[in-house]
């Protein structure tokens, strides 16, 4: 396994590079003698200030300093070489971040800057930056997160860093160099862990509940106290703070299938959907404008198999999204790459407007005028992935347009898109949500299915949506100007003890949920002989005349 300098036992996790063995001179760097070498020369490139070349001669043991055989080994100890400090660079940004200085100077981050032993990087919700080593390691920072830069070393010109950061929370993921010698290392601590890793693509994880790690290439030893197991690629495992449970490595998810992913989006947010992993109890999405995902455009979490982009600018994006398993492990990466075209800019949708109520079961769908476009296309849909529209149409010359067809009640979304003269056809605007839920006119008011009993008599009509309560009125005028019954009643009926003779008009309305009341129906008429005007008259004595 790798050695690994400076370190000793401590509570928490320890992640390790597993190598084949341990070499006999462990803290020794090799270099392998060229053509010409000599140990002074030697001595003059790679040895520190107050190390004598000699000293190189003793320890390898060497007769003839000037004669040394091509392709031989050189050991030199760790502690004899040159070290210089190394400087860590912000190769990519996204959103905002800062970073403060080991003399507390603070500053926001933009890409180029360098950073030195000692600076603390936060990034921002949204935020993201990927920052490159000495030796060409890359980490990337995801939102939210907080990083401290404790060593950052250069041992010469013998290639090989010492890097050491600290992970206070959020997640990072991480691409490290093959190792190049004993004093090659890269190390990442958290506040209950410490990881030890050369050659591998892994993940980082870190908050109160404790350390998460997922390797996707490369060995990685793990250990927790007096726990250790040996994580290979596509294997992870977790640490709570604390300890408790048991240290083992876990099979990650497999990559999802994200070859349905449209090459060419229509949408300014895209919508993805893919099969569904087994085991997943959610996915991992990014969008980056990098295809190495140096900075991240979103990083979000989605309960199943489908997704919805933020408003993106017109351009190439790549996407990468992981299964994440019950105990919170995301799994192998798939990628697909996508395009959103600008041009021609949709309109902004006017109305229905989002999270509207809509009491007709035909809406009518509003729209600005968009620069450029010479006709529109819509679509209606009952899912935000538009699978299967509704309602569409693309050769519209107007603002606006009356769904043709009647919508069940319902949650629905509508998008619409701009068409230049020449037909070319720009990315939808926004999905816009809004629910179908009618106010319609109660006209079949009728007997209840018992008619006239001795308690009174029951009318009944035809029941709104769910939660709606009802209006019922009698008069004895079709005007309603004196109302001889007024009551709000929660189910689509009513019974009444007993009515006077003769002539009444009837009606009904509907009030919803929000207080909002539909409309009346033109009025229906009955005659009630005079023999109902006492309870327990019969039910066939009833005569009853309706009309509109």
């Amino acid at each position: 396994m790798t050695f690994v300098r400076g370190m000793g036992i401590r509570a928490g996790l320890l992640l390790a590079l597993a190598s084949a063995c341990v070499p006999a001179f462990a803290e020794d760097w090799v270099y392998r003698v060229r053509p010409g070498d000599t140990l002074w020369d030697l001595g003059g490139v790679y040895l520190k200030p107050g190390v004598d070349w000699h000293r190189l001669q003793q320890h390898n043991r060497i007769v003839d300093p000037y004669r040394l055989a091509p392709g031989s080994r050189l050991r030199i100890p760790l502690t004899w070489l040159r070290q210089q400090p190394a400087q860590a660079r912000v190769i990519a940004l996204v959103g905002q971040a800062t970073a403060i200085t080991s003399a507390g100077a603070e500053r926001p981050v933009s890409e180029g800057m360098e950073l030195g032993t000692g600076s603390r990087l936060l990034t921002a919700l949204g935020a993201s930056l990927s920052l490159q080593f000495a030796d060409g390691s890359r980490l990337r920072l995801r939102e939210s997160s907080e990083l401290v830069l404790d060593r950052l070393t250069r041992y010469g010109r013998t290639g090989m860093v010492d890097t050491r950061v600290r992970l206070q929370r959020g997640r990072i993921n991480n691409e490290v160099r093959r190792l190049r010698g004993a004093g090659d290392q890269f190390i990442v601590d958290t506040p209950t862990a410490s990881s030890a890793v050369r050659g591998t693509r892994f993940r980082i994880h870190t908050g109160e509940q404790g350390m998460q790690a997922e390797v996707l290439d490369g060995r990685v030893a793990v250990t927790a106290g007096q726990q250790a197991t040996l994580l290979k690629p596509g294997f992870g495992t977790r640490a709570q703070a604390g300890g408790g449970d048991r240290l083992e490595p876990i099979a990650l998810l497999p990559a999802p299938d994200l070859s349905a992913i449209a090459a060419e989006q229509d949408s300014v947010r895209p919508q993805f959907a893919w099969p569904a992993v087994a085991g997943a109890n959610g996915y991992r999405v990014l969008i980056s404008r990098h295809p190495d995902f140096a900075a991240l455009i979103a990083d979000l979490v989605a309960p199943d198999a489908s997704a919805t982009a933020p408003a993106l600018e017109p351009g190439q994006y790549h996407l990468r999204i992981s299964a994440i398993d019950a105990q919170g492990l995301e799994g192998r990466d798939a990628d697909a790459a996508f395009r959103i075209e600008g041009r021609p800019v949709p309109p902004y949708a006017v109305a229905p407007s989002a999270g509207s109520l809509v009491r007709q079961d035909r809406p009518a769908l509003r729209w600005t005028q968009a620069p450029e476009a010479h006709r529109y296309r819509y679509e209606v849909a009952d899912n935000p992935g538009f699978r299967d529209p509704i309602a569409q149409g693309d050769d519209l010359r107007g603002e606006a347009i009356t769904v043709a067809k009647p919508l069940a009640p319902g949650a629905y979304y509508w998008r619409v898109g701009s068409i230049d003269a020449q037909g070319k056809k720009g990315p939808f605007g926004d999905a816009i949500e809004f629910t179908v839920r009618p106010l319609d006119p109660i006209d079949d008011i009728d007997l209840g299915k018992d008619g006239a009993r001795a308690d009174g008599i029951t009318f009944h009509w035809r029941a709104g949506q769910p939660g709606q309560r009802y209006r019922f009125q009698m008069s004895r005028s079709p005007s309603f100007e004196r109302l001889g019954v007024d009551e709000v009643v929660e189910q689509p009926e009513i019974t009444l003890p007993k009515l006077a003779g003769g002539t009444w008009y009837l009606r009904a309305q509907a009030i919803d949920t929000d207080g909002e009341v539909g409309e009346f129906a033109p009025a229906q008429k009955i005659k009630l002989p005079c023999r109902l005007c006492r309870v327990g008259a019969g039910a066939g004595a009833l005569l009853i005349l309706l009309s509109l």
